[in-house]
């Protein structure tokens, strides 16, 4: 099934969630099935809303008894249970509870914080110690002490960057003591991102924990995001330990192109034939676009400096060799609605897309009165972080009452509103998440149980979003709805109608007289800006003088008050053709208002009817719609739609 076409099928598919129900009484019954006036509603509303035709509600009931007739004979013929149609409505049902799946309100905050951190860009040092994400309480304290220890030597005058050199272990501390540069939105893991942001010019931040242990970040600068720059440079190589003669002698060969370059040679004909980064080399030296933090300083300084595209630098130098560089492009960043989209993707695959999932675990924690059982929770921990057993050992323990913990239905783990989970529940967690290994599950026992915990209350909760929104499960009856009529319109419909070539010819034979092309009217039209212009053109055009409005145009004393207009024209294209070459004094053609005068001539162009092969799609589609017809009547002899009509007034 192919999804963009299902999405067109059923009354307007992908749209808002939005209309709240009017009224829940039944509306429609069809067999032993019920619709009621709050799903109509619903429906209507949206589609109504969509619409350029606006329809009233006793219009609409037909198309929905029709709707609900499809999906009933689809259900009738089993179509419900292939299972194609279940794997694509499976898919498509988890789809639409994605929205709900997560605290909404934080996921929109974090959208609006992402843009804004987009927009500025930090300079910061940070001095790095690192601590494994399982490491013990123990070892995390003393980690953490160390690190307070050390910002209080920077809070009483210590030198941040010997600091960094001295306690940090990023390796490459030792270098740049510390020193990050220029950095924005998504360059950082999103702990250490947050907490650069939050912290003012020149102090230091909290201590903050990420994946890599714990941080100390002092904030050097902020400033406005200075966009996007597109570069083509000219390089000359060297290595890091190049000797100075080596650089001497690429420096000569950078500065003869240079002079080159000032002379105004091409300067894409000059980087592919003398630039050593040969990958550049081949686009006339055309490197990617950057912005902040995706380009070494020494390169990027320089190219941001060039204040105009076509600027060419001066010969810089980095540590990998000399660049000539020549600003070909710049750009700022979008607004916040071009982004969004993009934004929503690097969330996803970010640490802050866990922070919407938890919000929400913790409100239906309180919501649904999540409860562990602290003594089978402290024997199922006690095993699950012993060294002793392996995870096929763990999850088929033999020895003492633990094996009927973890694998009987009745040994209760936690509640959930109305149902009980066990260890058979956790051992299962386990064996279908193969990255919890023996190591993996000693070492991170607590975040695999919260990890085991998370998944059972979100699919909880996602098995009870129909009931607690009726707009969600009006949305999954009508991408239901939908597959079904797009299989069984296939089937009754579009297949029938493309294969019965007897049908179709016997269809145009009995209609023939619809297919034509109607009478069109091949000549010219003048328009004119003033009743005088209009008459001394009329009575020129009256004469035989002059045969042409081109040749009577250029003999007005204002021409320029005069358009002409020459072609073929049909009913409906102009309202002075039809007023006076078919007599249609009421016609709704176009009428320009700086030209209200007309006048048109021209020759007829009688009626022509067309043969099959010429029209073929249009009685294809014709001829669907009368199957459809006659399908539609059948089904309402079969069914007996009942529609309510108290309920409908």
């Amino acid at each position: 099934m192919i999804r963009k076409t299902i999405q067109t099928v059923a009354l307007g598919l992908l749209v808002t969630i939005g209309a709240q129900a009017q009224n829940s009484s039944t509306l429609l019954t069809i067999g032993d099935k019920e619709f009621s006036s709050e799903e109509f509603n619903f429906i209507y509303d949206k589609n109504n809303s969509f619409s350029e035709t606006k329809q009233s509600k006793k219009e609409y009931i037909d198309l929905f008894v029709n709707y609900k007739l499809k999906v009933a004979e689809a259900e009738a013929q089993g179509l419900d249970t292939v299972p194609a149609f279940v794997k694509e409505f499976n898919y498509y049902k988890k789809e639409l509870a994605k929205p709900y799946l997560t605290d909404q309100a934080i996921t929109d905050q974090l959208l609006k914080e992402a843009y804004e951190h987009l927009k500025v860009e930090v300079d910061a040092s940070h001095i790095l110690l690192r601590l494994d994400e399982n490491a013990s309480p123990e070892d995390t304290l003393k980690v953490y002490e160390k690190l307070m220890g050390i910002k209080k030597q920077a809070e009483e005058g210590a030198e941040f960057g010997v600091l960094a050199q001295k306690y940090s272990e990023d390796p490459s501390a030792k270098q740049n003591k510390g020193h990050l540069g220029y950095f924005k939105g998504f360059m950082m893991v999103y702990p250490f991102e947050h907490a650069a942001y939050n912290t003012e010019v020149g102090q230091l931040s909290e201590i903050t924990r990420t994946s890599f242990g714990y941080h100390l970040i002092k904030v050097n600068d902020k400033r406005e995001d200075r966009g996007e720059l597109l570069t083509a440079h000219i390089m000359m190589m060297f290595p890091q330990n190049a000797t100075p003669e080596i650089k001497a002698e690429k420096k000569a060969k950078i500065d003869s192109v240079y002079q080159l370059v000032l002379k105004g040679d091409d300067f894409g004909a000059l980087a592919t034939s003398y630039s050593e980064d040969r990958r550049s080399a081949t686009n006339n030296g055309e490197l990617p676009w950057f912005g902040a933090g995706k380009m070494i300083p020494e390169y990027s300084e320089p190219a941001f400096e060039l204040d105009s595209v076509n600027n060419i630098s001066a010969v810089v130098e980095s540590p990998y060799g000399f660049h000539i560089i020549k600003l070909l492009d710049k750009r700022s960043i979008a607004s916040f609605e071009e982004m969004e989209e993009e934004i929503k993707g690097k969330i996803k695959r970010d640490e802050r897309a866990n922070k919407g999932t938890k919000s929400l675990v913790a409100r239906l924690k309180k919501e649904y009165s999540y409860n562990e059982n602290e003594a089978n929770m402290s024997l199922v921990k006690d095993k699950g972080t012993s060294t002793d057993l392996s995870n096929e050992a763990y999850v088929e323990l033999s020895n003492e009452a633990y094996v009927e913990l973890l694998k009987s239905e009745d040994a209760i783990l936690f509640t959930l509103a109305d149902s009980s989970y066990t260890g058979a529940d956790l051992a299962k967690f386990i064996i279908d998440n193969r990255t919890y290994t023996k190591a993996k599950r000693i070492k991170e026992f607590d975040a695999m149980f919260e990890a085991f915990a998370d998944e059972k209350i979100l699919s909880y909760e996602e098995a009870h979003l129909e009931e607690k929104y009726p707009e969600y499960r009006f949305l999954v009856d009508e991408y239901h709805d939908g597959l079904l009529i797009f299989e069984i319109s296939q089937a009754e419909i579009w297949n029938k109608a493309n294969e019965d070539s007897i049908g179709i010819q016997n269809y145009f034979n009995a209609n023939s007289k619809s297919y034509y092309e109607p009478e069109q009217i091949q000549g010219e039209i003048a328009f004119f800006k003033s009743k005088k212009d209009q008459k001394a053109f009329i009575k020129i055009a009256k004469s035989t003088i002059l045969s042409d409005f081109d040749s009577i145009k250029s003999a007005m004393p204002e021409p320029n008050n005069i358009k002409l207009v020459k072609g073929t024209f049909s009913r409906g294209d102009f309202k002075t053709v039809d007023a006076q070459i078919w007599k249609d004094k009421k016609s709704e053609g176009n009428v320009d208002k700086e030209f209200p005068y007309s006048f048109a001539r021209g020759k007829t162009i009688p009626k022509v009817y067309k043969a099959l092969e010429e029209t073929k799609g249009q009685v294809i589609a014709d001829y669907q719609t009368e199957l459809e017809s006659l399908w539609l009547s059948a089904l309402k002899q079969k069914f007996n739609p009942i529609v309510n009509k108290k309920a409908l007034k």
